[in-house]
């Protein structure tokens, strides 16, 4: 299942329009540019003068930088079976940073309607960032949530503890319905989900937090660098990533908030028996991305 939201308002239009004025132009340059002329050894192209390759690449550059800024009011649902034999369907959303600007009533109210027809929504961090207004703002959107709400934390919620007490973001979280796991674990329908905290990266820490988990079938982690520590699990849930953010087409992410580079960017990886899946998140601090859109994901296990 794979299906693309947009979002209709001026602000999005404008620079759609602007976006396709570009390509436009760059097409008319490049197709009346090059001309096919008949010489004694056949077709010959003529080649671009300097000034219209010049205006060929600020169009390329121009259209890519206004479409980075327009892809954020777009995203994906995924939907992904992993054979676990848990008999669970869940919905799997991440890295929030919920904010007055740069975010879209529209991704939530699909996220609500789809959080009740599953088993449980699971949350692997970053709801909020030091940019969040207030955590009343965060409650309005985490509200909206329906059913059962699983969580995490992530790096953000650690960092934005100067302006958002860590224990007044947490209460938020959990008046919103949200059951936030801190290196504990519980059990829903026969299956064991645990959580482990924000480990700022510290492989020994995270080693220490997966012992007080012990053994689960889910694990909920905001970073997917976890599966290095081998965890013992089944399932591995993250985010982090926000898929890298800006994707070039052939290359892929430049760069992840990981010590594995793009490895773990998004999607769906097995390491011997441990499935990983990285969702790109559905929000970010700076609400650019190009080819790499918001995701919501639904799991099939």
């Amino acid at each position: 299942m794979f299906l693309i939201i947009f979002e209709k308002n001026c602000y999005t239009n404008c620079l759609l329009c602007c976006a396709f004025y570009l390509l436009l132009v760059l097409f008319n340059e490049t197709f009346y540019s090059y001309k096919l002329l008949k010489s004694d050894g056949g077709l010959i192209m003529v080649r671009l003068s300097r000034r219209k390759f010049l205006l060929m690449m600020s169009g390329v550059a121009v259209t890519s930088v206004v479409y980075s800024f327009v892809e954020p009011y777009f995203f994906e649902i995924n939907e992904v079976n992993i054979p676990l034999g848990l008999n669970l369907r869940v919905l799997h959303v991440t890295d929030f940073h919920v904010k007055d600007w740069g975010f879209r009533d529209e991704i939530f109210k699909v996220i609500s309607d789809f959080s009740s027809n599953v088993d449980v929504t699971f949350i692997t961090g970053d709801f909020y960032d030091k940019y969040t207004r207030t955590l009343e703002l965060v409650k309005n959107y985490v509200s909206k949530i329906k059913g059962v709400k699983i969580g995490v934390l992530g790096n953000h919620e650690y960092w934005a503890a100067d302006v958002h007490p860590l224990e007044s973001g947490i209460k938020a979280l959990e008046d919103s319905g949200v059951k936030i796991l801190r290196n504990e674990k519980i059990k829903l329908k026969g299956v064991f989900i645990g959580g482990i905290d924000w480990y700022h990266d510290e492989n020994g820490l995270g080693k220490l937090y997966l012992s007080e988990i012990g053994d689960v079938d889910i694990l909920l982690s905001h970073t997917p660098d976890v599966i290095a520590l081998k965890p013992k699990v089944k399932l591995i849930l993250a985010g982090h990533t926000h898929g890298g953010q800006v994707c070039l087409p052939f290359i892929g992410p430049l760069w992840t908030p990981s010590k594995y580079g793009t490895k773990y960017a998004s999607g769906l990886f097995k390491d011997e028996n441990v499935y990983m899946y990285v969702n790109k998140g559905v929000g970010e601090i700076i609400p650019v991305r190009f080819n790499c859109k918001r995701e919501i994901a639904l799991l099939n296990l």
